[in-house]
């Protein structure tokens, strides 16, 4: 039977157990996992595209066929095919399944930067992750790399830590929230704005007619507040604002309260202390008068004669 097969992606394995490209057998589980998440994603990908189907097309599972046949040097490479029978009908090479590991990258590297999914991202997808790379230990990456991707992206310890995250039990409401801008970036539109000075920065996305807003919150950050309204993503568990799903207005917000610290004497203390040390004889120099006649006894010998 003949098999014809095409690239779907590269996984490398990068850490001491896979020196020489070898891999570990305990790892071979990281492989069926990531069938998961491009099978779970395409699936996704397809429904939106077909909003009008209730069921998936018949055999859609099926043209998944992943194998490799090779452990490629680089750490330890596993080139991924997609394969299919010759009695099968021909595969259409760049179709979901291929827009899914392409989007799975992209996932990975936002993660990996610690920045937000692509918008298009099916959320549903991203408990998957909780299985992809348990294997891994704390040291070691996985780079991911599909064929419509020129780079690598790193399933590192961050990225994996930062997606499992993600994967809490979490829910969406409305949020009209105060806060200090300290990041943003005009070329992707991301800011962080800090709601509260012992949590973690929200970050959010703002648009073009938001931008002016938004970057002079950030450059008057130590005494400016943005106001901020749109959706947001709150955690289940502590009820806490984790990120800005979608915002929809961006204003000045309430001035920052001056900084109470604590140690520093108080003005009126300050001087009192400075009154104290001025012999008494200087003070009763002074004029009675002083106070409504301050012009006069400042320039009183400048006076034109």
């Amino acid at each position: 039977m003949n098999t014809p097969a095409n690239h779907l992606a590269s996984l490398r394995f990068d850490g001491e157990r896979f020196s020489g490209h070898a891999l570990d057998v305990d790892c071979v589980g990281e492989l069926t996992s990531y069938k998961r998440l491009v099978l779970q994603c395409a699936k996704e990908m397809w429904r939106r595209a077909h909003p009008d189907y209730d069921r998936l097309p018949k055999g859609f599972e099926e043209r998944l066929v992943l194998r490799f046949s090779e452990v490629a040097e680089g750490s330890a490479v596993i080139p991924l095919r997609r394969v299919v029978a010759q009695e099968q009908p021909p595969l259409d090479f760049d179709d979901e399944f291929d827009h899914a590991a392409a989007l799975i990258d992209e996932a990975i590297t936002a993660a990996d930067g610690d920045d937000l999914l692509p918008a298009e991202f099916p959320r549903n997808v991203i408990p998957l992750f909780k299985d992809f790379g348990c294997t891994l230990r704390e040291s070691e990456t996985l780079f991911v790399r599909s064929r419509h991707r020129t780079s690598e992206a790193p399933y590192t310890a961050r990225a994996r830590k930062r997606l499992a995250e993600w994967t809490e039990a979490s829910y969406e409401d409305l949020v009209d929230v105060v806060g200090e801008v300290n990041m943003a970036n005009v070329r992707g539109g991301a800011f962080e704005l800090i709601v509260h000075p012992d949590q973690t920065p929200v970050k959010g996305k703002f648009s073009e007619p938001q931008e002016a807003e938004v970057l002079a919150a950030l450059q008057s950050h130590s005494t400016s507040r943005l106001r901020v309204r749109g959706l947001g993503e709150f955690t289940q568990a502590e009820r806490q604002l984790r990120r800005l799903l979608r915002v929809d207005l961006v204003a000045a917000g309430a001035p920052a309260e001056p900084a109470f610290v604590e140690g520093v004497t108080p003005i009126w203390q300050t001087l009192a202390e400075l009154g104290a040390s001025v012999p008494k004889e200087v003070w009763d120099a002074v004029p009675a008068d002083l106070g409504k006649r301050l012009d006069h006894y400042l320039y009183a010998d400048h006076e034109v004669k």
